[in-house]
């Protein structure tokens, strides 16, 4: 099996953000991703396990493991919510004013 150097990837990552459509799609993933990384960081900072979560929240454990892998495509603004607060947390949204024809997303 051939390896395929950091370099070569990396590079072509370069190439293809340069297409605004690929862009954005890739912007959404990495904001999914962090998004999934910091609900299981503040899980765990609670010392809770997905089980314990999701009975706080009145959902399966399998639904908490899908969002803390970035699988759940119908996360909504009141589960967020819910989520927040179930690990002592608030929730902000913001809307800063992009440049033109870009668009900030980003998970703090």
């Amino acid at each position: 099996m051939k390896k395929i150097r950091l370099e070569k990837i990396n590079g072509h990552l370069r190439a293809e953000l340069k297409n605004k459509k690929f862009k954005k799609v890739y912007e959404i993933e990495v904001a999914k991703v962090a998004l999934a990384q910091k609900i299981g960081e503040l899980r765990e900072e609670k010392h809770l396990k997905q089980i314990d979560l999701a009975k706080k929240l009145g959902v399966s454990q399998q639904f908490i493991s899908q969002i803390e892998t970035g699988q759940e495509s119908n996360l909504t603004l009141n589960t967020l919510l819910r989520l927040a607060a179930t690990l002592g947390r608030g929730l902000r949204i913001s809307f800063p004013k992009a440049s033109r024809g870009n668009y900030s997303l980003r998970v703090a």
